[in-house]
């Protein structure tokens, strides 16, 4: 019989990916992607599909466009669609990712959680990591809510 394999160790990059980007540092080797060869990508950035919701019922143009998202990319944004509930959500996670990082550390993510602030999860030194940095909590259901990870400040995010 074949031994289990070891527990994964998890621990969070030492900085943040804002952190790197202020302190002009190189971009960690552990962030850039690379082909088989070992040569690092240079992976352009794809323009996400945007279809205008208002538009929709009006313009065959962008029902094409719709359609084309939902065919070739799976995903899209959406503009124009009149729920003003997203861009407080939206505002009010800049407000908390333009906080000291001292105040945004202080609802870090638990070395083997999921909820909270931090980076990817480091399972394995080849591990090529996204370069975000990023403040999950779980929503739904209720009593799963983790609320030592929702940030009280700002005042507005819960």
């Amino acid at each position: 019989m074949a031994e289990p394999a070891p527990p994964s160790k998890t621990h969070m990059p030492r900085k943040t990916v804002q952190e790197l980007v202020l302190s002009g540092e190189e971009i960690p080797g552990n962030y850039i992607q690379k082909d088989r060869n070992g040569v690092d990508l240079d992976v352009p950035l794809a323009e996400i599909p945007v279809v205008n919701l208002t538009s929709l019922s009006t313009s065959k143009e962008e029902l094409e466009k719709l359609q084309s998202a939902l065919s070739s990319w799976g995903y899209f944004q959406v503009i124009n669609h009149g729920i003003s509930f997203l861009d407080e959500v939206r505002e009010v996670t800049k407000q908390f990712f333009k906080l000291p990082e001292e105040e945004k550390r202080k609802y870090s993510r638990e070395a083997d959680g999921v909820d909270g602030y931090g980076n990817d999860k480091i399972i394995s030194e080849q591990q090529i990591l996204d370069w975000t940095d990023q403040l999950y909590i779980t929503i739904s259901p209720e009593d799963q809510r983790r609320l030592k990870f929702w940030p009280e400040n700002p005042k507005s995010f819960r």
